[in-house]
């Protein structure tokens, strides 16, 4: 009993030294300075290369029409009084998308043709009378050689009374008679060439020939009367609200009754084109070395993981843009940097909707390191 003891009371602390030089000589080994590897000084292997060309740069796209959406905006503030269209309604250039009241520019359209009427009817009034001015002329004219040859012939009997005056044949009186006549014969001549002076004067006035200053005047009255009827039809034509181009109408943001405003934040109509449909893609710009415009690419729809869906590359925008949220939210930003890039889903317009927001996986290029030597 005494040896056990005596055996137990000094195997312990054997054991237990043991065990503790073991660990101490585990941990020093375990702490001691790994031999210094070289640094490589050749550039990656072809496998490595191979396995970099195979990865892809993914990023969100966002579904749109091709060219963008189209806020069609009202020239005229002003309330509606007729929406033809619905969304999903496909528009051609020149159809009537709303119309806002016209009440009063149908009024300005009439008067104004009113306007023009009255003008051209007068112009028409004054060319009528050049026809019967040329009569008065001609009827003056007449005048003044008869009222000539009056004058003439009460001249010859003043000259033959004064030859004969004092003698039997002719008084004083006579002689006195004939100078009245040849006086009144002058005055009638006069009046006759007054006359046709006037005539010539008013023929001036209607003759382009001549100046024409009547007849210049009446038409410019019908052209001011044109015009303004053209600028009310114009204002007219404004307030109906039409498709620039061809498209889809892909919402409609307002009603008969409400009012439109110029420069609306929601804008009262979006139309676009959907075939084919775009996705717009943005590149983060830690990713930039790894694009090449043409890369090939990739789809996939939320919900849908397994539909791929081919995309067709069609540019990249040349400026490197704050990224934005998909909110639609200019205001909302973030602190990194993307390049947009646009693809085309060519024969997928179908399964794709406007302000969708897909998946997308571009094919990248290797970046192969810049060979460094070793210290």
């Amino acid at each position: 009993m005494t040896s056990s003891s005596r055996l137990f009371m000094i195997g312990l602390p054997a054991l237990a030294a043991l065990t503790l030089g073991w660990a101490l000589l585990s941990i020093g080994s375990s702490n001691s300075a790994k031999p210094p590897q070289a640094t490589a000084s050749t550039p990656p292997s072809a496998t490595a290369i191979g396995e970099a060309n195979r990865a892809v740069i993914a990023g969100l796209g966002l579904v749109e029409p091709a060219g963008g959406e189209v806020s069609i905006a009202t020239r005229v503030a002003g309330v509606v009084d007729e929406v033809r269209v619905s969304p999903g309604d496909r528009v051609k250039v020149g159809d009537v998308l709303f119309k806002i009241d016209a009440q009063i520019a149908a009024a300005t359209v009439e008067q104004r043709k009113r306007d023009l009427s009255v003008a051209e009817t007068r112009a028409h009034e004054t060319a009528a009378r050049a026809a019967s001015l040329d009569a008065d002329v001609v009827a003056a004219r007449d005048s003044v050689a008869g009222a000539e040859a009056d004058r003439d012939e009460a001249r010859d009997l003043v000259r033959v009374a004064t030859e004969l005056a004092g003698t039997a044949a002719t008084s004083q009186r006579e002689l006195n008679r004939r100078r009245n006549l040849q006086r009144v014969a002058e005055a009638k001549l006069a009046e006759a060439k007054s006359k046709l002076v006037r005539a010539r004067a008013e023929v001036a006035l209607l003759d382009p020939a001549q100046g024409g200053q009547t007849l210049k005047i009446d038409e410019a009255i019908v052209t001011q009367a044109a015009a303004a009827l053209a600028l009310a039809e114009a204002e007219l034509t404004r307030l109906s609200v039409r498709a620039l181009s061809d498209g889809m109408v892909l919402s409609v943001n307002v009603k008969p009754g409400e009012f439109a405003s110029q420069g609306s934040a929601t804008a009262p109509v979006v139309i676009g084109q959907l075939d084919p449909l775009h996705v717009r893609v943005d590149i983060d710009e830690a990713d930039l070395p790894r694009f090449r415009d043409g890369a090939n690419a990739v789809a996939l729809q939320r919900g849908a993981p397994n539909s791929r869906i081919a995309l067709r590359f069609v540019r990249s925008e040349p400026f490197v843009a704050p990224k934005s949220t998909l909110s639609g939210n200019s205001g909302e930003r973030v602190d990194t940097r993307v390049l947009q890039v646009i693809y085309a889903a060519d024969g997928h317009s179908i399964t794709l909707r406007p302000g969708q927001i897909v998946d997308v996986f571009i094919d990248a290029v290797a970046v192969i390191p810049t060979a460094t030597k070793g210290p």
